[in-house]
């Protein structure tokens, strides 16, 4: 009786052209891959002249896909096709491997099983429309040099960097190694980073292009950080940005040396954030004195010393809430990076 169940389920599902199940049915539970949680410029919103667009779907009404091998992860991330690929298994390299992503893609862990070690996730000129959710990028202490970053993001618009956990690695503050957790710069845009985890690095985030005095790139990225939990970060956390529009709100930062760089032409709107151990070094603020930085609601209270305020706000570009800063480390604390049970957002 019970084969004969499972022989009639799947001819259901074949006749309604339902996505092949694993054969580990049952073990691949993950995250629901919708809209929900989703804040900022990655959701819908508009820019400086108030021309809206459309939020990020990623792999939304494409076919399920379950990945257990770095072959397979390569084969279905790199096209345009919308499909929600989910991490079944654990994914793992000695050595770097650079993985070339498309666009219309949900590439989201499963809840047993979503770790990618030494796997780097890069763009191409395909790019966009992309939700990364419920993973854990590990990477070895040895890939160190400046472009082992693992996500690099440069190109297309709409990404959502979700409930994703950065482990980083043991460093030094005054070792050689350059390498970062996460780029964004060049022409990617309308990017939301939210409730998640960057941890142990010398270097942080870098979000804009990378090096001042190139005035083309002035107006992006547009970012908005969320609920995210920068612990351990040398400096760059929440990063050094340039040209573009960054909304920083409702994070929390702990035992850092520098959190926050303002890059030329950076116009930053800071929110009830909370910075923890590090704040008293007085290194919250790197300012190169060529961007805008306004803060308020955060602890302690941020003034840039010689970058003048911004007029920019982002509730022009879209609708959003926020909490206090008190609250804001508690919830992060809790619920920020990836998950082997559900995950819970915040506002």
């Amino acid at each position: 009786m019970k084969r004969l169940s499972c022989l009639v389920l799947a001819f259901v599902l074949m006749v309604l052209n339902f996505p092949t199940l694993p054969s580990t049915y049952g073990a691949a539970n993950f995250p629901n891959t919708g809209a929900t949680g989703l804040t900022g410029f990655a959701g819908n919103a508009k820019n400086e002249n108030g021309v809206a667009k459309s939020a990020v779907t990623g792999g939304k009404n494409g076919q399920i896909i379950y990945i257990n091998n770095l072959n397979d992860l390569r084969t279905h991330v790199a096209d345009t096709v919308p499909k929600i690929l989910v991490i079944e298994k654990n994914i793992s390299s000695s050595t770097l491997q650079k993985v070339n992503f498309g666009a219309n893609k949900t590439i989201v862990g499963s809840y047993d099983n979503h770790t990618l070690t030494n796997i780097h996730f890069r763009s191409t000129s395909s790019s966009s429309n992309v939700i990364f959710q419920n993973l854990n990028f590990v990477h070895s202490a040895g890939i160190n040099a400046n472009d082992d970053i693992q996500m690099y993001i440069t190109s297309g618009s709409n990404y959502w960097i979700d409930h994703v956990t950065f482990s980083g690695h043991s460093y030094s503050s005054s070792g050689s190694e350059v390498d970062k957790l996460l780029y964004i710069g060049d022409r990617a845009d309308y990017i939301t980073i939210s409730n998640s985890k960057f941890a142990n690095h010398k270097y942080g985030i870098i979000l804009g292009h990378p090096n001042d005095g190139n005035s083309s790139y002035n107006g992006v990225p547009h970012v908005t950080m969320a609920n995210n939990y920068f612990e351990n970060l040398y400096v760059r956390g929440p990063g050094l940005m340039r040209y573009g529009y960054f909304h920083i709100k409702n994070n929390y930062a702990n035992n850092f040396n520098q959190a926050i760089t303002i890059g030329e032409k950076a116009r930053i709107y800071s929110e009830n954030n909370y910075f923890g151990a590090g704040a008293e070094k007085g290194g919250i603020l790197d300012d190169k004195g060529n961007g805008e930085f306004t803060d308020t609601g955060s602890t302690p209270a941020l003034s840039a010393p010689r970058s003048p305020k911004t007029n920019w706000r982002p509730s022009n570009n879209y609708s959003y809430e926020v909490r206090d800063a008190n609250y804001t480390r508690e919830f992060v604390t809790k619920y920020a990076g990836s998950s082997n049970t559900t995950l819970v957002f915040g506002k």
